[in-house]
């Protein structure tokens, strides 16, 4: 089945004997079986019992936290004023927050530090650790960055600088830094009972065992939230350790971080949802760094001051509206049909804004199922964003142009990452990429997961949902194929998205949308088309003023023959 953007749709077929077992040995119904199924769940990611945030942590008796918690207790107990570092993304924001937090609390003398995106770069550096050291730092702490910082971490041990890196980014080089301690899931040398958290877990956890074992009376759990939204912000697979993270947190949400909460309330008109955090709230906290400085959003989370809240949250919203307008701006100078016969998407635009790249990129990757590089200038070099999906990782495409000395510096995840170039390398890269994924198969080729008709709101399937919940990597949100579909109104919201009421053959009608699709081919199909069509997308529960619904999220639209 060949979809209106080009696509080609199948079911996820699974044997039936699996789906009668799973069902019968689970009390389940067959749709939810067949979920769990294709996302290969076990047991233990179904059924999550007896699980507390006191007793979660399962990383206590891990090495490198015993030896780690025992510095920073010997740093509290001598208060040797401490340099906290950390990356201006979520997970790095909600890491600092974590530990800024404890320190307060605990009157230990500290400062942070946030690079700058446009004048620092990625992650640590020495001129920007030369700026904020004085007399009284003899320790300092990566949070979320500096597992492949050689340089600064020798430089500080030159120095005679302590310094403690918890991370989760995947070590490029097989020497590991020569850091004091070296808190890395990805470590080679080291089994982690868990490797795939990020890094404000990690700092939860480790804060929690110094915690534990200074008896001091810190309300941690508070700050619960912060390794929940960094979970889902920061991608991390929603399976087995994450899982139980984020389920025991919505369970238990009650924000009482003062700045957290008011950002929230402020932007939101309804209970705070898995979807909320991932579109909403994890896109305002990460705006400032991509506009601004993400100093201001450590600030909010920190501050107990209502007038200077309100100002952050204003300045943050005012971000963010900055953020879309150039997303969009940047969007219109791409030539779409450029990349459909290539075996990566490489755009290279100088008038990209550097906070935007990154954005682009996912958006780019998601379209032609491909990886893309999005690429612009920044202080006379290039700043690329990469995106990818489908198991393709990126992390060691970039590591092979680190390799062949074709950029400076990168990093990343498996799914997400990026690089800084010097200028002249910029058709060398493309080509090495474009050689690089040659033999990759880029078929626009996607599944759903079941044939459905437009639910009520107490149906099995809308219940199997919810205990499929919460979506995220490795845990989508299930995709279904609607039949017989008619459009019988239609509306552009916000000049990007399109609202459409939709009916079915036996009469029943839902609301749909269809996020970001105005100029594409989808859109003037959902704007002008009123035969009948099949439908690609998604149901989702919408909560707005407290008024719940349901409603579809529209993929793709398969035209009748």
């Amino acid at each position: 089945m060949i979809s209106i953007s080009g696509k080609k749709w199948k079911e996820h077929k699974i044997p039936k004997r699996l789906i009668d077992k799973y069902s019968n040995d689970f009390d389940i119904s067959e749709n939810l079986s067949k979920f769990y199924l294709t996302r290969n769940f076990n047991k233990e990611d179904i059924f999550i019992k007896n699980v507390t945030i006191n007793n979660l942590n399962i990383f206590s008796e891990n090495k490198d936290f015993i030896l780690g918690s025992k510095m920073i207790i010997d740093i509290i107990k001598n208060k040797r004023k401490t340099l906290i570092f950390g990356d201006y993304d979520v997970d790095g924001i909600s890491s600092i927050t974590i530990l800024s937090s404890y320190f307060k609390h605990l009157g230990h003398p500290f400062k942070y530090v946030i690079p700058d995106r446009f004048i620092d770069g990625y992650g640590p550096n020495i001129k920007l650790l030369e700026q904020n050291l004085d007399k009284e730092i003899d320790n300092i702490i990566f949070l979320d960055c500096g597992s492949n910082s050689h340089d600064v971490i020798n430089h500080l041990k030159a120095k005679k600088i302590k310094s403690i890196i918890v991370d989760h980014h995947i070590i490029n080089n097989l020497d590991l830094p020569k850091s004091d301690i070296l808190i890395n899931p990805t470590k080679n040398n080291q089994k982690f009972i868990e490797n795939n958290v990020c890094a404000a877990t990690l700092t939860f956890f480790l804060v929690d065992l110094i915690n534990k074992k200074l008896n001091s009376k810190f309300k941690l759990d508070n700050y619960f939230i912060f390794s929940l939204i960094s979970t889902i912000c920061d991608l991390m697979p929603l399976r087995g350790f994450n899982r139980k993270i984020l389920t025991i947190g919505f369970k238990k949400l009650v924000i009482k971080n003062k700045g957290l909460k008011k950002m929230i309330n402020k932007n939101l008109k309804k209970k705070l949802s898995y979807h909320d955090i991932g579109f909403n709230i994890g896109p305002l906290i990460n705006s400032s760094g991509r506009i601004a400085k993400a100093n201001d959003v450590v600030e909010l989370f920190l501050s107990q001051n209502d007038g200077k809240i309100d100002a952050i949250i204003n300045k943050m919203n005012n971000h963010n509206k900055v953020r879309k307008k150039i997303e969009q701006e940047n969007l219109k100078l791409i030539n779409f049909k450029k990349y459909r016969n290539k075996n990566v998407v490489f755009v290279y635009n100088k008038e990209f804004h550097e906070g935007t790249i990154g954005i682009i990129a996912a958006k780019l990757s998601q379209l032609f199922n491909k990886p893309s590089f999005v690429v612009t200038e920044s202080n006379g070099l290039l700043k690329c964003s990469a995106r990818s999906l489908n198991n393709i990782k990126i992390n060691k495409t970039i590591n092979k142009l680190m390799i062949n000395n074709l950029i400076i510096s990168g990093g990343g995840h498996e799914e997400a990452g990026g690089f800084t170039a010097m200028k002249e390398y910029l058709s060398n890269i493309e080509d090495f990429l474009e050689k690089e994924y040659e033999n990759l198969d880029t078929t626009d080729y996607s599944c759903f997961d079941a044939y459905a008709i437009f639910p009520k709101k107490n149906s099995t399937i809308v219940n199997d949902l919810k205990s499929l919940e919460p979506f995220g990597k490795e845990n989508p949100q299930p995709i279904f194929y609607f039949k017989d579909i008619k459009s019988i109104r239609s509306k552009i919201i916000n000049k990007r998205h399109i609202q459409n009421i939709l009916k079915n053959k036996s009469g029943r009608s839902i609301k749909s949308i269809s996020f970001d699709c105005v100029n594409s081919e989808l859109g003037k199909y959902l704007l002008n088309f009123k035969k009948e069509f099949d439908l690609i997308g998604c149901i989702v529960e919408s909560n707005w003023n407290n008024r719940k619904e349901l409603e579809l999220i529209v993929i793709d639209i398969i035209p009748k023959s």
